[in-house]
């Protein structure tokens, strides 16, 4: 009787420490596949996060504006550097961040949503993709 309540108190002590314990581990997301925003001031941020190259590309709108190179500085923390850019963004618990775009949303962050881990590209050429690049100057 003593041996089976000894190991009823263990058990029920792993249980609760299992509990405990899953409940204070935090979940580190990975940069990579297709983050886009909701409409801000009618345009729409997207960026495409290819992590084997560990490049990315921002679009306007489906339209090219920059892309460059990023790094992780530490958990859920990454640099994106471009010729354009320099930034630092964090991985929220959804695996989404915040950027700014300095004429787009009078210049707040805006929230870019994970959308599938896989990237996605736009090849479409446009006539105006010089206007849209304005918009991070």
């Amino acid at each position: 009787m003593k041996k089976m309540k000894s190991t009823l108190v263990i058990g029920l002590l792993l249980i609760i420490a299992s509990i405990l314990g899953g409940c204070t581990i935090s979940k580190n997301h990975i940069l990579k596949g297709f983050y886009q925003s909701d409409f801000v001031d009618g345009y729409m941020v997207q960026i495409s996060i290819q992590p084997q190259e560990h490049s990315f590309v921002e679009y306007i709108d489906n339209r090219e504006v920059d892309k460059g190179t990023y790094e992780k500085i530490e958990d859920n923390t990454y640099r994106l550097k471009s010729d354009k850019q320099d930034l630092n963004i964090t991985l929220d618990g959804d695996n989404s961040f915040e950027v700014v775009v300095k004429k787009i949303n009078g210049g707040k962050p805006i929230l870019m949503k994970n959308i599938s881990d896989v990237p996605s590209y736009f090849k479409t050429k446009f006539d105006d993709i010089d206007q849209y690049k304005k918009l991070l100057d």
